[in-house]
């Protein structure tokens, strides 16, 4: 299948009024850095990345993300499954204070993507026409979007409580007015993402991802991709 645009996914006809835009940098097998006295440059963190391209498989991720628009703020929590045979699973709730809403469930088995309906306790597929709106492989596209972005500049070196971390920023090669410029925390380590901030044409900031759990190569359950009811997990 074609490598679909990274945008800022909207879902209107799939029960949420809003955007979801869901983002990250997960590879099995991924390259570490070497430690070098200088400190590496963005070329370098590239390359390493480059590298690590091949070498996807599964994964599980979960994080948080929120948009800002029309003086608005909305929140979603996403659970992202990839098994290795390229099969996905995707649960995503929007947060709202202390309360969340019933999760969203799509499964994509290769070919087709569907959406579980509490109404009809089973799972319907979703029409062609909307399956582009489905952050089935996002993960992936996100990575085609750094790896091909027009410009990216290592900021600086960060010193966390337990971690330290690269401040990249990105111009991305196939920007809109929404998604204009890029600010990405790495973990320095591993360069797993931690964190992800996207600028609009007006240097205004419209969405921040924070990134909760990154398992590689997790033992996922068959029962995960299977199109039957089944309760979010």
């Amino acid at each position: 299948m074609a490598r679909r645009q990274f945008m800022v996914l909207r879902l209107p006809a799939l029960f949420l009024p809003a955007a979801l835009l869901a983002l990250s940098l997960c590879f099995s097998g991924w390259y570490y850095l070497r430690s070098q006295p200088a400190g590496p440059t963005a070329a370098q963190i590239r390359e390493q990345l480059q590298e690590g391209i091949e070498s996807i498989a599964g994964y599980y991720i979960r994080f948080k993300s929120t948009l800002f628009y029309d003086g608005i703020n909305e929140a979603y929590r996403v659970d992202l499954w990839k098994s290795d045979s390229g099969l996905y699973r995707m649960e995503m709730v929007r947060l709202e204070g202390d309360a969340e809403t019933a999760a969203q469930v799509v499964i994509f088995d290769g070919d087709s993507a569907y959406l579980y309906s509490p109404d009809l306790d089973d799972f319907y597929p979703i029409h062609e026409a909307e399956e582009h709106t489905l952050p089935s492989f996002i993960l992936e596209d996100f990575w085609h979007s750094v790896a091909d972005a027009e410009s990216m500049a290592l900021l600086s070196e960060e010193r966390g409580s337990r971690h330290s971390y690269y401040l990249v920023e990105i111009y991305p090669g196939d920007p809109d007015r929404h998604r204009v410029r890029e600010l990405i925390w790495l973990e320095k380590e591993s360069l797993l993402p931690v964190r992800l901030e996207v600028y609009d044409i007006y240097n205004s900031l419209t969405q921040v991802t924070s990134f909760e759990i990154i398992q590689l190569n997790p033992d996922l359950e068959a029962a995960l991709f299977q199109l039957k009811p089944a309760s979010p997990r």
